[in-house]
């Protein structure tokens, strides 16, 4: 196993620290358990408030629901087709990495990648960095290379999403303050694509308590891998907005949502969605995204189906993720396994 570089710091005091003395070594040696079980609890509080309130919301929709006319088909690959779009992000996550010059084994590196996804749920940003720099520092993985990595990996998904949604949107005559609004948020996104954007903040970043950063990581943003980045975030996007395609045609079976403009203002939902519910800076987007999810999906469905459907595709996101990290968890155990059998 790799080993940790000498001038290491611990990941947690380096992240949820602020520039203060550094403890004692005992001091941190009996509290690392703690914060451990204590960032746990505090994931898995805000994931229980997140799972009740998507069952209270269903629960207030039940006068709109007909159980017996799903389609529990579409539902189920909805779920599926989700879980395999949070790979292509994934990959181009650890191909970061790598171009950062962090060598992050495949199958570790995607467990870290769905843990930190839990983190999401929890007010603020932070703990998705907590709980992937945890999972990697054993590993010798730096610290500043790993954040910054999940700062592009935010940013592109966030550009590839509000483009591809922006150019759909387009396509489904939506009022003109809106039609302006998409127009405007294409540009923007590119502009923030730039390889030059990224290396400009990591020159602000410089000058501020994070400090610079190796210089593998400045001379990694290249065209090639912004392209190859957006690309792999692009895919994600658009299977994600399948998946929401999927999960709405098996809460409302219609032949009128087979079609190409469905499945486009599906995409354009679910990715604008993502886009607001990470800008409002709630848990997960919680609310936000459901609420722009149903405002766009009325063009397709009535109001209260619309709004069914977003509850039950945070349902089958939820679901997504845990199964990924279910296989994950029990393909890394069977290694391990395998390995000291050997």
């Amino acid at each position: 196993m790799t080993q940790k570089p000498e001038n290491f710091e611990d990941p947690i005091r380096s992240i949820l620290a602020s520039g203060g003395k550094s403890a004692r070594t005992g001091w941190v040696s009996r509290g690392k358990p703690i914060l451990k079980w204590a960032i746990v609890g505090i994931v898995a509080l805000f994931l229980a408030l997140t799972i009740r309130r998507a069952y209270s919301d269903i629960q207030s929709q039940n006068e709109h629901l007909d159980f017996s006319a799903m389609d529990w088909r579409w539902l189920c690959l909805g779920v599926l087709v989700y879980a395999i779009g949070m790979l292509p992000a994934a990959i181009a996550w650890l191909q970061t990495l790598k171009a950062f010059g962090q060598s992050v084994p495949s199958l570790i590196g995607l467990h870290a990648f769905f843990i930190g996804h839990l983190g999401k749920y929890v007010p603020g940003k932070a703990m998705v960095i907590v709980l992937r720099v945890g999972k990697l520092y054993p590993l010798g993985v730096e610290i500043k290379p790993t954040i910054v990595s999940i700062f592009v990996e935010t940013l592109t998904s966030l550009c590839a999403g509000a483009i591809l949604g922006s150019v759909f949107l387009m396509t489904q005559s939506p009022p003109t303050w809106m039609l302006w609004s998409a127009m405007a948020c294409i540009p923007a996104s590119l502009v923030l694509l730039l390889p030059h954007t990224f290396r400009a903040v990591l020159a602000v970043l410089a000058k501020s308590k994070i400090g610079r950063m190796p210089r593998s990581v400045s001379n990694a943003f290249t065209w090639p891998m912004m392209i190859r980045t957006t690309g792999w975030m692009a895919l994600g996007v658009m299977l994600h907005g399948t998946a929401g395609w999927l999960v709405l045609c098996g809460i409302h079976p219609s032949p009128s949502l087979w079609t190409l403009h469905a499945w486009m203002a599906c995409v354009s939902a679910v990715s604008l969605g993502a886009v607001v519910g990470f800008a409002s800076m709630l848990p997960g987007g919680a609310v936000v995204k459901e609420l722009v999810i149903t405002w766009l999906l009325t063009s397709l469905v009535p109001q209260p189906i619309a709004l069914v459907a977003a509850i039950a595709f945070r349902i089958a996101n939820l679901i997504a993720e845990f199964l990924m990290i279910g296989v994950l968890t029990v393909w890394k155990s069977d290694r391990i396994q395998g390995r000291t059998a050997t």
